[in-house]
């Protein structure tokens, strides 16, 4: 019989992989997908540290300025 040791905990990753899934998936798409989400949904949610909102924010203003810094194509 097999076991549930390779199974999400029941939460907040769980919930999310079973509402995402579609009826035409193949069994090993199914498990990836929830293994995924419980390894990964805990760090995804994690708020963005200030020092890259700070360059995220800089970058948009140089665009919207018109200042890009990227190499022209020659």
């Amino acid at each position: 019989m097999a076991n549930d040791d390779d199974k999400p905990e029941d939460g907040r990753a769980a919930r999310a992989a079973r509402s995402k899934l579609r009826g035409g998936d193949r069994p090993f798409d199914l498990w990836l997908h929830k293994q995924l989400h419980a390894m990964y949904d805990e760090i995804a949610s994690e708020p963005l540290p200030d020092e890259l909102l700070n360059l995220i924010e800089k970058d948009a203003a140089a665009q919207k300025a018109g200042n890009t810094d990227e190499p022209t194509e020659k």
